[in-house]
C-alpha cells in the first residue's frame, strides 16, 4: 500500500495527472453502492492478473454492453498474448469508475503496466481502434 501511494505521488509530481485517480489518489476501501461489489480498489482487481503482462481495464455502461460486447471479444482475444483485458461493468463498481473517471463514458480503458496507469481511452469500441492504441504499448 506504500508503495502504491509512492508511486502515485511520483506520477503525479511527474505531470501524468491525467492517469491519476480523480479523487487525493488514496486506495482506501470504498463501500459499494449495490453491495454487490467483491472488489473495493483497484489495488484488488490488478491483483487478481498475473505481473508478466499489463491489464486493460474496461469499465462499461451495462446499457451499451449488447453494442460493444462483440468488438470487446475480438479485442481480448487479439491482444491475448499481450495483455490482459478486464470488462467492469459501471453500475456493479460505481464508486470505482467515478474514482478513476470512467463513469461518464463507455467504454471507458485503462491500461496498467507494474501496477501503474500508462493511458486511457474514451468512448471507443471497435476492436481494430482498441487493439492500435493498446497493442503497440503492451509490447515488451
Amino acid at each position: 500500500m506504500k508503495a502504491f501511494a509512492f508511486t502515485l505521488l511520483a506520477v503525479l509530481a511527474s505531470g501524468a495527472q491525467a492517469f491519476a485517480p480523480a479523487s487525493s489518489g488514496t486506495t482506501r476501501a470504498l463501500p459499494s453502492a449495490l453491495g454487490m461489489a467483491k472488489y473495493n480498489t483497484m489495488d484488488e482487481i490488478l491483483a487478481k492478473f498475473p505481473d508478466d503482462k499489463p491489464v486493460l481495464i474496461n469499465f462499461y455502461d451495462g446499457n451499451t454492453e449488447n453494442k460493444i460486447k462483440n468488438d470487446i471479444f475480438r479485442a481480448k482475444t487479439l491482444l491475448a498474448d499481450r495483455c490482459t483485458l478486464v470488462s467492469i461493468k459501471q453500475q456493479d463498481y460505481p464508486e470505482l469508475a467515478k474514482l478513476w473517471d470512467c463513469d461518464q463514458q463507455s467504454p471507458a480503458m485503462i491500461l496498467f503496466k507494474d501496477g501503474n496507469p500508462v493511458t486511457r481511452l474514451y468512448g471507443e469500441d471497435h476492436y481494430l481502434e482498441i487493439v492500435a492504441k493498446f497493442g503497440k504499448l503492451c509490447e515488451a
